[in-house]
């Protein structure tokens, strides 16, 4: 929290000092951590559930420590294993080593779901999905937020739903944060939306009793 504005303190602001001061370790561990108490407090008070996307750093798959722990979540026998999700960026991808590319096929197996995330957003975007098969990706909101600019926009947009579908991948849009945002995507069959026009960032105790309400 920023103690003077008392607002949350997005991501986008302290994700890449941790990533560059090589703290990211820390926090993804206390968000697995988290997550799976969560999710079996919930199974526990017999409260429905959904799953949970965590991310994963690209030091994260560099770390045994932390696959580890990863695995202790999908081996819980309290949790479904499917209520876990695990997302990488692109660039995380890229560096990824060959145990690292083994630990995530080794969690699909399982039965947990691995997003390709901001995807479009870098010049690998293509060859990552040719080389691995994730189980959905994400759009970068990049694209989302220039809907009905362009035709060319919007095209390039349908063909990249079509596409993850062609592969078998499920598709999120990320940044919707309008009511024609969400119209275009449902008429073109994306499957799932995510960002401000549904839910700004909370604190876990409101996102739990939205999940009251909601579910």
């Amino acid at each position: 929290m920023d103690p003077d504005k008392k607002n949350p303190v997005l991501p986008g602001r302290f994700i890449p000092v941790l990533e560059n001061s090589g703290h990211i370790t820390k926090l993804d561990t206390f968000v697995n951590r988290t997550v799976r108490e969560m999710i079996r407090k919930r199974k526990q008070e017999g409260k429905k559930v959904l799953p949970v996307a965590v991310n994963l750093s690209r030091m994260d798959l560099m770390d045994k420590d932390i696959m580890g722990r990863i695995w202790e979540n999908v081996n819980d026998k309290k949790i479904p294993v499917s209520m876990f999700h695990y997302e990488l960026t692109e660039s995380a991808y890229a560096d990824i080593t060959e145990s690292g590319s083994k630990f995530l096929t080794g969690l699909q197996k399982k039965g947990t779901k691995i997003l390709i995330d901001d995807f479009g957003s870098g010049i690998s975007s293509f060859s990552t999905v040719r080389d691995y098969e994730f189980d959905i990706i994400k759009l970068d909101m990049g694209f989302v937020q220039k809907i009905g600019t362009s035709k060319k926009t919007d095209n390039i947009l349908i063909a990249l739903i079509d596409l993850a579908h062609s592969l078998d991948m499920k598709v999120i849009a990320e940044g919707v944060e309008t009511k024609e945002q969400v119209e275009f995507l449902r008429k073109n069959n994306c499957d799932y939306f995510q960002g401000f026009y549904y839910a700004k960032p909370m604190p876990q105790e409101e996102f739990e009793a939205l999940l009251d309400r909601e579910l």
